[in-house]
């Protein structure tokens, strides 16, 4: 099974040892992958779709036969279907982040576990909700695959609101060195320059500050 560098960067922030709950699965392949390099002890694989979870059941059965006992399919938008107890990390990758933000939000105490996320879209978004809503962002990964970067966050429920600026919500608080931070800053970089044309024509003196604040900060990581 070839793994990708989004998925590994994914892989790389799951706690080692934990039954992991696989919110809208991929077809299984984080757990599979995971599972054979001994870093889980089991998993439930959840979807809102029945397609892709019989898709799951399959591959386990496939590529990793030993993990098919070890592993709960369930039928569920979320968490909601998911029993409590049978998971003790999270991983809700591949959705857009204003979709994630609803998912944790509707899964209340269900949420309130290590948590591995990855937004394909509306990161600011997601690390906004979870600043306000008692989530510690304790780890941000990046990868670049193709010319597209991903971000990959690492999260925990204290339960305490954690104070951010615009920047933030685009760029993190954590921002490591490197070739793939720096793709995903050109990116933020790119976008807030499209904004800044649209404030501008609107007169939102207050959102052309914040902008170009942004673009400030985000030039510092060329």
């Amino acid at each position: 099974m070839v793994v990708s560098k989004r998925i590994k960067t994914i892989e790389s922030l799951v706690p080692s040892g934990t039954r992991l709950l696989d919110v809208g699965s991929d077809h299984a392949f984080l757990p599979i992958s995971l599972f054979l390099q001994g870093r889980i002890r089991g998993a439930v694989v959840s979807d809102v779709n029945e397609g892709p979870l019989a898709a799951g059941r399959e591959n386990v059965a496939r590529l990793a036969p030993a993990l098919l006992p070890l592993t709960d399919f369930v039928l569920s938008d979320g968490f909601n279907a998911v029993d409590r107890d049978s998971y003790d990390a999270a991983a809700v990758c591949g959705m857009g982040g204003e979709l994630i933000a609803r998912i944790i939000d509707e899964a209340g105490d269900k949420a309130r576990v290590p948590l591995v996320l990855q937004p394909m879209t509306q990161a600011d978004r997601l690390r906004s909700y979870l600043w306000e809503h008692g989530f510690e962002i304790r780890g941000e990964r990046f990868a670049t695959e193709g010319r597209r970067p991903y971000v990959v966050i690492a999260v925990e429920y204290t339960g305490e609101n954690t104070p951010y600026s615009y920047a933030d919500t685009y760029l993190g608080r954590l921002r490591p060195q490197g070739a793939d931070f720096s793709s995903y800053a050109c990116k933020v970089l790119a976008a807030a320059e499209k904004r800044l044309i649209g404030a501008r024509r609107s007169g939102d003196g207050r959102e052309i500050h914040r902008i170009e604040e942004l673009i400030r900060e985000t030039s510092n990581y060329f």
